[in-house]
């Protein structure tokens, strides 16, 4: 989707702000809905309970300090103003804002830097620009093992991402050795696309890296040549 960057959106006439009830199976009623200021101190609790989410992310901290979450928060407020789209959600067992946030997913949109000779890719059937999404999630500690975070993933990817956003690609990356993450992308119907691939994980210190693979669901099976492999953060 391109969206003029002149303009200015509000969160009243964005798209994507939910409540979405998450599915109609299992219970409890899983929501997901925009991530608010006032997700600052449960976010800041539940990554601080262990380092099961800054071991298998390339971005979130430990410790996990208010200020990382008044960032993280801000600038998906920041997205919602520029693009008129919303795109990180906090999991919750009920779909008012005030219901205490469990997990977490988000969504961009890849983009590409025509300066640095980069191109978009094009649909071999339709002539235009492909319109890909990777998404990212975390539950917390204390709420796995409950398939929450396979039901939220696999809302954002069908609802979300292909339907109500209208993309041709979805993909996940994941670090190797992180199996919980990835069988929550196969739960969504992606597949591996890129089976191994070392990057830098600045967070982990100057020159360390991890192995990453990175999952997609295509739309049209025409697009599945199309492989994204520049990963870095």
């Amino acid at each position: 989707m391109v969206v003029p960057q002149t303009s200015t959106y509000t969160r009243e006439n964005a798209q994507c702000m939910g409540p979405y009830k998450v599915s109609k199976e299992g219970s409890p009623d899983l929501c997901l809905s925009a991530v608010e200021f006032s997700d600052i101190p449960e976010m800041v609790r539940l990554l601080n309970i262990n380092q099961s989410v800054f071991n298998g992310s390339a971005i979130f901290q430990y410790p996990y300090l208010e200020s990382h979450a008044r960032d993280r928060i801000q600038k998906a407020h920041n997205t919602i103003i520029s693009t008129g789209v919303n795109t990180h959600w906090a999991l919750r067992l009920e779909s008012h804002s005030t219901s205490p946030l469990i997990g977490w997913a988000h969504l961009h949109f890849e983009h590409y830097d025509e300066s640095k000779g980069q191109s978009p890719p094009i649909h071999p059937k339709t002539g235009r620009q492909v319109k890909a999404a990777e998404i990212g999630y975390w539950l917390s500690p204390e709420h796995t093992g409950k398939g929450y975070a396979g039901r939220m993933a696999t809302f954002l990817v069908s609802e979300v991402v292909l339907k109500e956003m209208d993309c041709d690609i979805v993909r996940a990356v994941s670090y190797v050795d992180n199996m919980a993450s990835r069988k929550v992308a196969e739960k969504t119907g992606m597949t591996l696309e890129l089976e191994r691939r070392p990057i830098f994980v600045p967070k982990l210190g100057p020159g360390v890296q991890k192995d990453i693979c990175i999952y997609a669901l295509h739309r049209d099976d025409a697009t599945k040549g199309i492989v994204k492999e520049n990963y870095d953060y």
